[in-house]
């Protein structure tokens, strides 16, 4: 079994540890993938953060305290190796839906993992003018973290909205179905969310999954199925 040497272990947010890893000669992957790695034979899978070309492998890890692996993994030091199992995975890939002008990569939690990758990767923005990462926690610490998380430059126009649900002194207060329905999200961020300029990629709980499908779908938003094309792809990671 292949194995990946860790780099660099640091925080990411008050909660979750960012892991860095050497990237083996010849590995590949698509932004937006997963990894299942291990240690004494517990896997887990952790979608990749690094952009398609860094020469690193980055992680996103939550740390469970009762957690059988994410414990172990967040108390690494460099130098350790973890189990790789398998090659990268998954299919939350902002291909699949192409068109519109404004890409939205909506995220809870470590959900924003796999959107760190893809805004990370110079193609991206050759699919749409504008890209808008809009990212549930629960204090402005969070909020702080995320933002650090993304301090680089990018590729092209970027915006990043965080919605406290805890904190209410921040620019955005509550979670992201409430401020879809309401329109306050679209009217912080200037842009329309509909089917004809908008595509939008989900990354996070169930909860936020259901529910902010459903009101896409009140807007003629659905997934593409049997070769029809659609505006919304989603991905449960909690």
């Amino acid at each position: 079994m292949a194995v990946l040497r860790l780099l660099d272990n640091r925080p990411a947010s008050p909660s979750m540890r960012e892991l860095v890893f050497a990237r083996p000669e010849g590995f590949a992957f698509r932004a937006g993938q997963f990894i299942r790695i291990g240690l004494d034979g517990v896997f887990r899978a952790y979608s990749i953060a690094s952009g398609e070309e860094e020469p690193e492998i980055r992680l996103i890890v939550t740390n469970v305290k009762t957690g059988e692996l994410s414990p172990k993994l967040c108390a690494l030091e460099p130098g350790a190796e973890v189990e790789l199992d398998g090659e990268p995975d998954g299919h939350l890939n902002p291909e699949r839906i192409p068109g519109g002008r404004t890409l939205w990569l909506m995220a809870t939690g470590s959900g924003v993992t796999p959107f760190l990758s893809m805004i990370r990767t110079g193609k991206l923005w050759k699919g749409w003018e504008e890209v808008v990462l809009v990212v549930g926690v629960r204090t402005l610490e969070d909020a702080a973290a995320a933002q650090k998380l993304l301090d680089e430059t990018l590729p092209g126009p970027f915006t990043l909205a965080c919605a406290t649900t805890r904190d209410c002194s921040g620019e955005l207060s509550g979670r992201i179905p409430q401020l879809l329905d309401s329109g306050e999200l679209e009217a912080h961020v200037g842009r329309a969310i509909d089917a004809e300029q908008a595509r939008v990629l989900l990354c996070g709980n169930p909860d936020f999954i259901t529910e902010t499908r459903a009101l896409l779908k009140a807007r003629g938003m659905v997934a593409p199925r049997f070769g029809k094309p659609g505006q919304i792809l989603a991905e449960q990671f909690w």
